[in-house]
């Protein structure tokens, strides 16, 4: 039997958290996406939605936060993943938007150090499906930065959000060997990217861990509010496959 595909959804304020949760989500996911594909949220953003989730799961449900599209190595990138970590979140996310795969490294290794303090959180390390388009590593790449930094999972999502999902960018073939090659060097696989109900069922025949979705969750779109039917009938789709 395949192992059933994670629904991770990406909520922008702690009013969204309750229909996240009880729409089904394995993972209520912390961002702002005004701020960018993974926008760092701020601070009491988190502690709230955070709180929600702890009150009012029965301790099964994940958490994550996404700490960026990074360019560059910053000092201040230690004490966001510090800060991270100390609030005892499963999973930190944080985009290799650069072309230089030094730097990338770099931003990792910095990140991973700081991550692996704690038991419990994993590092995320994003690559994205239009990378060829906006110049930055390709998801591929992502896999042996994060072998080589210690990260924990590697995930696809695209960095502009114009329509294009990440099935539009990037061929089966490519997406099946990210999969195959994570697999064997034991790393958890995500995939987001403006992903619809339709994609669920094929993102769980690919193998992926997790997969991860805001607009097709929410009336109105991206910049919409999270809807509790939405979120079930996403959830519904992937237990169907199973």
């Amino acid at each position: 039997m395949t192992s059933m595909l994670k629904l991770l959804i990406s909520v922008k304020h702690a009013g969204e958290v309750g229909e996240a949760l009880y729409g089904g989500a394995d993972i209520i996911d912390i961002k702002d996406p005004s701020r960018g594909s993974l926008g760092l949220p701020d601070l009491e953003l988190v502690e709230e939605a955070l709180s929600r989730v702890r009150n009012w799961s029965t301790g099964s449900v994940e958490t994550s936060i996404a700490l960026g599209d990074v360019d560059r190595y910053g000092p201040e990138l230690k004490y966001v993943a510090f800060t991270a970590a100390k609030l005892g979140v499963d999973y930190v996310k944080i985009g290799l938007a650069t072309p230089s795969m030094e730097e990338a490294l770099r931003i990792s290794r910095e990140a991973s150090k700081i991550i692996k303090r704690s038991k419990k959180t994993k590092l995320v390390l994003v690559g994205y499906a239009d990378h060829a388009s906006v110049g930055f590593i390709e998801p591929l790449k992502v896999i042996d930065i994060a072998i080589e930094a210690g990260a924990g999972v590697v995930m696809i999502d695209t960095f502009t959000k114009k329509g294009k999902s990440t099935y539009d960018l990037l061929g089966l073939e490519y997406l099946r060997n990210f999969v195959e090659k994570a697999r064997r060097k034991k790393l958890m696989t995500a995939l987001a990217g403006s992903l619809k109900k339709e994609h669920m069922r094929i993102t769980a025949k690919l193998g992926f861990n997790v997969v991860g979705v805001r607009g097709a969750a929410c009336i109105g779109g991206r910049n919409g509010s999270i809807s509790r039917r939405l979120v079930t009938e996403l959830k519904e789709e992937i237990i169907s496959f199973r």
